[in-house]
């Protein structure tokens, strides 16, 4: 099974990062001055949009400081009672003669900024200026109304996007490693299309570049159609990961492309999450009722039906999986968009021609394309004559010839 490149290219030390080269020494620094004593701010927040390496950069120094990493998501500890049974005592504790000095890590904190938080983050707060150790907070956002207390007595460091010119020669070193050669503007769109998102951008490349030797503009150029809110690699993995309905539902909610294209890749990837034979004829059968409910809605309009369709390819099909485990398989692009992309100009010749002729003969564009083209694509490669009449009759142009003798056309 394929490593994610997420995983195999983590970086191992300080050189491996990529930008964010002054957040890296504020948190390097911070942490060797516990070397020499408590500092006067005893716990990091590290914050900064996602995928840029914040989680990543403890890791590597903490290795590099040889701490003992305590690392824990902040949202399934959230409760008073929890932090104080696991964290609190974490931080109090000595270590034993000739052990590591403890390192604890609350990551993914916005998690605990909802209903079920029961004095969660007052006792962070409190613990952020009595532990004995280090400790690290990170989140998104900072500047969350929540975190007022956690700024005050936190050294805040900030992560930035990662910049393009950096992202793109990231993935062309990784395209160098995995023997896969990339035009520039691939790379460059998938850079752009990330927004500063590294780890984004490697998701991306990874399930691009799935069976190919080669990954050209015209592979990738789909991605310029959209302003995503969630890269479409990890919708999908809201979707066949989820647990719950909600869960499994919310991928339409947070996935800025539209409800065919989605439908198309959960379609695409089913037969590949699914392993059982029996979850995935459940799930077959929910895209099938999502593609008849669809049907509807463009053929009458209905769109109040558009919420069942969105229920049964997501919900449907992440429900479908009772037999099938959980495991690491990389999406796959949509081969049906992918053969579109690549007879775009095909059909669109195929077009051009239809209304051209159809005009003459008084038919519809999609009637001569049916029942006309093939016979005029065996005169054309077999009767130069009647080839040459036609070409004066039609008044076609010679791109419009070469699309009729060229018999896949």
């Amino acid at each position: 099974m394929a490593l994610p490149w997420t995983e195999k290219y983590r970086p191992t030390s300080v050189k491996g990062f990529v930008d964010n080269g002054k957040a890296l020494r504020q948190l390097d620094e911070w942490l060797t001055s516990w070397t020499r004593g408590k500092p006067r701010k005893k716990a990091a927040f590290l914050h900064g949009p996602p995928g840029v390496g914040k989680t990543v950069c403890v890791e590597v120094l903490a290795e590099a400081h040889d701490f003992d990493l305590i690392s824990l998501d902040a949202s399934n500890w959230r409760t008073k009672s929890a932090l104080e049974r696991i964290v609190g005592a974490a931080s109090r504790q000595r270590p034993l003669i000739g052990a590591k000095e403890r390192l604890i890590v609350l990551d993914e904190l916005e998690g605990m900024s909802g209903s079920q938080d029961r004095g969660g983050l007052s006792t962070i707060a409190r613990l952020t200026k009595t532990t004995g150790c280090p400790m690290v907070l990170i989140a998104n956002d900072v500047w969350n109304p929540r975190f007022s207390n956690l700024r005050n007595s936190c050294l805040v460091i900030k992560f930035q996007r990662v910049p393009v010119r950096s992202i793109v020669a990231h993935l062309r070193g990784i395209c160098v490693k995995e023997d896969l050669l990339a035009e520039e503007e691939a790379l460059r769109l998938i850079a752009d299309r990330a927004k500063g998102d590294l780890r984004s951008a490697m998701t991306d490349l990874q399930a691009l570049s799935q069976g190919k030797s080669f990954l050209a503009y015209e592979d990738v150029h789909w991605l310029g159609n959209r302003d995503r809110k969630e890269a479409i690699f990890t919708v999908l993995g809201r979707v066949f990961k989820a647990e719950t309905c909600w869960e499994a539902r919310r991928a339409v909610e947070v996935a800025d492309v539209d409800y065919e294209m989605l439908f198309e890749w959960i379609y695409e990837n089913t037969p590949h999450q699914l392993s059982n034979i029996e979850d995935l004829n459940d799930a077959l059968n929910a895209l099938s009722r999502a593609d008849i409910y669809f049907r509807r809605v463009r053929t009458f309009q209905a769109w109040k039906l558009l919420k069942y369709a969105f229920d049964q390819m997501t919900a449907g099909v992440a429900m479908a999986r009772k037999k099938s485990p959980r495991r690491w398989v990389s999406f796959k692009f949509p081969q049906r968009i992918s053969v579109m992309s690549r007879t775009r100009r095909t059909r669109r010749l195929r077009k051009e021609l239809g209304l051209k002729l159809g005009a003459t003969l008084h038919m519809g564009a999609d009637s001569v394309v049916r029942d006309v083209l093939p016979y005029l694509r065996i005169m054309f490669a077999n009767d130069d004559a009647a080839a040459t009449k036609m070409m004066d009759a039609f008044d076609l142009d010679e791109t419009l010839i070469a699309s009729l003798r060229d018999s896949g056309g």
